[in-house]
């Protein structure tokens, strides 16, 4: 293939640039510079999502959850779709590298696509990943959630190595680093002690089990993100416009304008808090409970919503302030070490061969 000294130096000036898009790259990931595997299973992460809600639409889909040839169908339409969020995501990503000047100004249809089936053919191979793992390995079902997290895992820790390879002196990283590890072993011991809790209700003698995470760990707030990030998408689109560079700048959790990161925290906690009880309501309307075991998911989903709304939001501003008090921040991501820690204990269960009649995740899409 020929490819041009300006294809090269664009590529390098990319990533040689602090900034978003080097954050979100393949070199974001140590072991993954210029893979196929940029998008990751992101894509079909969400198209899991996704068909959640379809169900609670269509009642032929519900009734596909029920049996075995149903989920396989079910299965395969989630997969088509992942692979069309893939080609959009890829799109996207064509657009921010030219406005970045990571690709040619004018790049003509034949190169767009070409770039796009490229990343989504590193999506199609990560679902065929995940769905061996499922099969052959030790997935329990959880295939793409576990390689989701392994992700995110990776992330931090790359992150984490950076700050440790920029440190001035060791002696400079001693305290920080001490209150990072107190902070991430903290939501470890809270995330599982919540994802273990449990409502024990006495219902017709008989003792039913209902998980104190109702709505699971992972929807809310991949959803409430996705809908905060939103605007930053729409204000991509109109670089030029000296408002909406603005508002990327600062619209953030951690951003310079504080007014705004206080509103950006507020309404971030406000969506994982609605849709932890929506979310919590649609998978007791959809599985086989009793009406009174229904009318505690509410209860339940306002709790465990609480919690993920401590760890995604709290978290995070409350170990920032205390870093950059100290001239030194890590960053500590709460959403990250509760999805990682609730796939971890999906896995050993599984091995001990527990089955719960309430399980981690309580959707029938198995979604943690």
């Amino acid at each position: 293939m020929d490819v041009t000294n300006l294809f090269i130096e664009r590529r390098l000036e990319l990533y040689s640039q602090p900034g978003f898009f080097a954050a979100i790259g393949p070199n974001s990931i140590p072991i993954n510079p210029y893979s196929l595997g940029v998008e990751g299973i992101g894509p079909y992460i969400n198209a899991v999502i996704v068909m959640n809600f379809v169900a609670i639409l269509s009642s032929r889909v519900r009734s596909m959850v029920r049996d075995d040839d149903g989920r396989f169908q079910l299965q395969r339409w989630t997969r088509a779709l992942a692979l069309l969020l893939a080609l959009g995501q890829a799109y996207g990503w064509t657009v921010l590298g030219q406005n970045v000047g990571a690709l040619p100004g004018a790049m003509d249809w034949s190169s767009r696509l070409l770039t796009c089936l490229a990343l989504t053919g590193g999506t199609a191979v990560m679902i065929l990943i995940a769905g061996a793992l499922d099969e052959y390995g030790l997935g329990f079902g959880y295939g793409a959630w576990i390689l989701y997290g392994l992700g995110y895992l990776a992330s931090e820790m790359h992150r984490l190595a950076g700050y440790l390879s920029t440190a001035p002196s060791i002696e400079a990283l001693y305290l920080p680093l001490l209150l990072w590890a107190i902070f991430t072993i903290g939501v470890t011991a809270a995330a599982v002690a919540v994802l273990l809790a449990v409502r024990r209700l006495k219902i017709e003698r008989k003792t039913l089990e209902l998980r104190l995470m109702t709505p699971g760990v992972a929807r809310p707030p991949e959803i409430a993100s996705s809908l905060m990030f939103f605007p930053v998408i729409v204000a991509n689109y109109n670089v030029q416009n000296n408002a909406a560079q603005w508002f990327v700048a600062n619209w953030g959790l951690l951003g310079p304008s504080p007014w705004l990161d206080v509103a950006y925290g507020v309404i971030e906690g406000g969506f994982i808090l609605t849709f932890a009880v929506f979310i919590a309501q649609i998978d007791h309307w959809m599985l086989p409970v009793t009406p009174e075991a229904r009318r505690q998911a509410p209860r339940l989903a306002l709790l465990g919503g609480g919690f993920l709304v401590l760890a995604t939001v709290g978290v995070p501003v409350a170990a920032h302030l205390v870093m950059r008090s100290l001239g030194t921040i890590i960053s500590v991501s709460g959403f990250d070490v509760v999805l990682v820690t609730a796939l971890v204990l999906i896995v050993v269960r599984a091995i001990e061969g527990h089955r719960a009649a309430a399980p981690l995740g309580a959707t029938p899409f198995g979604i943690p």
